[in-house]
């Protein structure tokens, strides 16, 4: 008897999601089983953060039991997913003499070509000034550049607590904007609005590379507490980049928070497309307990009014906010049912998409353990059951998602443009 198919179990059960969002779904939560051909692909395709330890039982690879893999998977009609290791995958990858030069497998089944996200001649490059590019703030993610020049985040280091010690207001999820040892060699420095001049001097000269076969650029930093020094800090940073030509170049796009709209505009003045201030949930009371910093120095109404600004300013095709699916399942005062998730989450569908707001949603992967095992909170049925809602809002109000914002080949661990590929208006899936 052979070995029962979960690809053919989702298209029974998920008939409105595309085969292509199925097959991504489906391996970001099963992953893929090692096989020699990925640290072989490694010397060639965009790496992994993290390197993967051989577990007892499989052979060293080149005499080494730490490995490089590829990170990110890359199918022929540009859909792209994050590489995962799980040794009780149904899918595998195989080298092969097909179109792509690799295919996957579930079992013994072929069910597509693939191959990984190449290593980019700019990511080995040196600015004029001998820094390596892929240092300047700088990473890629298929059609997206995302450039991050101040990555500190004063949520962690808010002033005014007792004693006058600092208070950490950090969103509970988040790691990403740690003040750490990121800042020291781009000179950023909390609670100062400038970048230093030769810092966007770099990640201009890496932007500007013949050869980042990217589309759109997308400016993101840590917060700062106070929403107009920030609005501030992007309006100077998106200066440069009109006086070097790259919004020109690249759909720019503004990743802050939720900054004033005089700033905003300013942004549009020198070519900036597009805006995405992320919420990260819903719901208000799980908006104040996952994101304290954002609820308390800003506020979930004007955060949502801040969105809205950006529509009339930028578009109601060029505005995104993304969320971070299962947080709010995680944590002291979390939802105790899934499917109060799901609800919350589409109704943040029903509310934001007609204003012309699109929400992205990422799934929270929970990091864990000597080796972080990561494993994400939401479950498989939950994360297509909500883009199968919110696909079906996007049709419904005909906002779909704009690819020259945010492509397929960018969205690495979102379904949005999956769902929405080859739809005019309000079409449904093929």
């Amino acid at each position: 008897m052979s070995a029962p198919s979960m690809l053919d179990d989702l298209a029974a059960r998920f008939p409105a999601s595309p085969a292509a969002a199925r097959l991504k779904a489906a391996l970001l939560f099963a992953g893929v089983r090692y096989d020699p051909c990925l640290p072989e692909a490694a010397a060639w395709a965009f790496p992994n953060y993290m390197p993967f330890t051989l577990p007892p039982g499989l052979p060293a690879f080149e005499g080494q039991r730490q490995v490089q893999l590829p990170y990110l998977l890359r199918m022929a009609d540009d859909t792209q997913v994050r590489l995962r290791i799980k040794p009780d995958s149904p899918f595998s990858v195989r080298k092969t003499e097909g179109p792509l030069g690799f295919e996957i497998y579930e079992h013994d089944r072929k069910v597509a070509d693939t191959t990984f996200e190449p290593r980019l001649p700019w990511a080995d490059q040196l600015t004029a000034d001998g820094t390596p590019m892929r240092a300047t703030g700088l990473s890629q993610h298929g059609d997206m550049l995302v450039m991050n020049v101040a990555p500190g985040c004063e949520y962690f280091v808010v002033p005014g607590g007792e004693g006058g010690r600092s208070r950490n207001l950090s969103c509970t999820f988040c790691l990403y904007g740690l003040p750490d040892q990121r800042m020291k060699p781009l000179g950023q420095e909390l609670f100062v609005i400038d970048v230093p001049r030769p810092t966007i001097a770099r990640v201009i000269e890496a932007c500007q590379h013949p050869e980042t076969h990217a589309k759109q650029l997308y400016m993101v930093g840590g917060s700062m507490v106070d929403m107009a020094q920030e609005g501030d800090r992007f309006v100077r940073i998106a200066e440069q980049l009109a006086e070097a030509g790259l919004t020109e170049r690249y759909y720019v796009a503004c990743g802050s928070g939720a900054i004033p709209r005089k700033q905003m505009e300013q942004m549009k003045a020198l070519g900036v497309r597009g805006a995405c201030f992320n919420l990260e949930v819903w719901d208000p009371a799980q908006f104040a307990r996952i994101c304290p910093g954002k609820n308390s120095i800003v506020g979930r109404a004007r955060w949502i009014e801040a969105l809205e600004d950006a529509v009339d300013v930028f578009g109601p095709n060029d505005v995104m906010t993304a969320f971070v699916g299962g947080a709010e399942l995680e944590g002291e005062g979390a939802f105790s049912d899934p499917r109060q998730a799901l609800e919350s989450n589409l109704e943040a569908g029903e509310t934001l998409i007609p204003k012309g707001i699109q929400p992205i949603f990422s799934l929270h992967w929970k990091v864990t353990g000597k080796n972080r095992g990561e494993e994400p909170l939401y479950s498989l049925d939950m994360f297509l059951r909500l883009n199968e809602g919110l696909a079906a809002i996007r049709r419904r109000e005909g906002r779909l998602i704009n690819p020259d914002f945010f492509t397929r080949r960018a969205a690495y661990m979102q379904l949005e443009p999956d769902y929405d590929e080859g739809l005019e208006g309000g079409a449904p899936p093929a």
